[in-house]
């Protein structure tokens, strides 16, 4: 049966042994001054700022939510918090104000301290994503050794036109040493609610993740491609292959010298200056239509004789490809540089974030 407030009154009153009431007591208020909460909680940060040697009264500390729902008696805070032997936090003389030990300061806040709390934080999915509140996890971690900060992972949703946070079954659970954490990753099964979890470092999950992330996206690019590919049609013998060319030539003189021959040129692939060039034209079959209008496949082009021939088999095929692909690329392009094909692109100030953690706190304060 859970504690009372009044029997942990009592017990603490009497000098019992450490209680069910007094523990949670200890656990919540060494979290909010402990070093995962204590770089980010901006509201205890200003509290701390307003006083030269760091104090929080018990006052304000005890209107943080999680707290104020275990007790609200500052006596039986301040006798729990006499039997932490954490040394992490502090109670004043008299009896009115709490802060984090002068003896264990704040670790220095960089990314050799981010590494080392990740090499003790674990990845654990498996949890049901209904009905899962923090206060299960927060039980359920109790009789492990020693967990000291629970995320629980979410993800945004819609519900009733309101974004909402739904968790997603997993959390980043943070020990005090690496060696507790590897422990709980070594078991070899742990079970909530009969169901196994699995389990493996933040890190090793973080990249896991990463790479999945890429092989994902590299599978999308790829599709993509294929999806723009196929949306490109180009007509089968419709191409002639032009040699020969004169310094003169440009694309608009080759387009005008076919048009006399009555034919419609969809593209010239051509640079000033080369002997070669690819006519296509816009209709199936139309270079054949065309050569055949040529004497044994000559054409004069700005005054030099040019020799033509139909593209076909797999050299028409190898060209159709290639040119496929550069459509696609340009249109990619137009994309990147928000032109017209960017319309629907989200505007960034109403991304929804991916990913929402929520922890033991900080607590809701009123």
């Amino acid at each position: 049966m859970a504690e009372t407030v009044e029997a942990a009154k009592e017990n603490v009153e009497n000098g019992g042994e450490l209680g069910e009431m007094e523990s949670k007591i200890i656990r919540q208020v060494e979290y909010y001054f402990g070093d995962t909460n204590m770089v980010r909680d901006k509201f205890l940060q200003e509290q701390i700022a307003k006083d030269a040697e760091g104090w929080v009264t018990l006052t304000c500390l005890l209107t943080f939510k999680r707290l104020a729902a275990l007790s609200t008696d500052p006596e039986v805070v301040c006798k729990a918090l006499d039997k932490s032997t954490e040394m992490l936090v502090e109670v004043s003389k008299d009896r009115t104000k709490v802060r984090r030990h002068p003896e264990n300061p704040l670790p220095e806040q960089n990314e050799e301290t981010r590494k080392e709390i990740q090499s003790r934080t674990v990845y654990a999915k498996g949890f049901p994503v209904e009905d899962t509140t923090i206060e299960d996890l927060l039980q359920y971690f109790q009789p492990f050794e020693k967990v000291v900060n629970i995320q629980m992972r979410k993800r945004p949703d819609k519900k009733d036109g309101v974004t909402v946070y739904v968790f997603k079954g997993s959390c980043f659970i943070t020990f005090a040493t690496r060696e507790q954490a590897k422990e709980f990753v070594d078991k070899e099964k742990v079970e909530y609610k009969g169901t196994d979890l699995l389990r493996m470092f933040k890190g090793d999950y973080l990249e896991k993740s990463k790479q999945e992330h890429a092989e994902e996206k590299k599978k999308k690019k790829q599709q993509q491609e294929n999806d723009e590919k196929s949306s490109f049609t180009l007509p089968t013998g419709a191409h002639l292959h032009i040699s020969g060319l004169g310094a003169e030539s440009t694309i608009e003189s080759l387009k005008a010298a076919f048009a006399k021959l009555e034919t419609d040129v969809a593209f010239v692939d051509y640079q000033r200056g080369e002997k070669e060039a690819i006519v296509r034209f816009k209709t199936e079959n139309a270079a054949k239509t065309c050569f055949e209008k040529l004497e044994e496949g000559k054409i004069t082009l700005d005054g030099v004789e040019a020799t033509a021939r139909v593209l076909e088999g797999d050299e028409e095929k190898a060209h159709i490809e290639k040119t496929i692909k550069a459509m696609a690329e340009r249109r990619n392009s137009k994309k990147n540089k928000g032109g017209r094909f960017n319309r629907g692109k989200q505007h960034p100030r109403k991304r929804v974030a991916e990913d929402k953690d929520e922890d033991e706190g900080p607590p809701t304060k009123k």
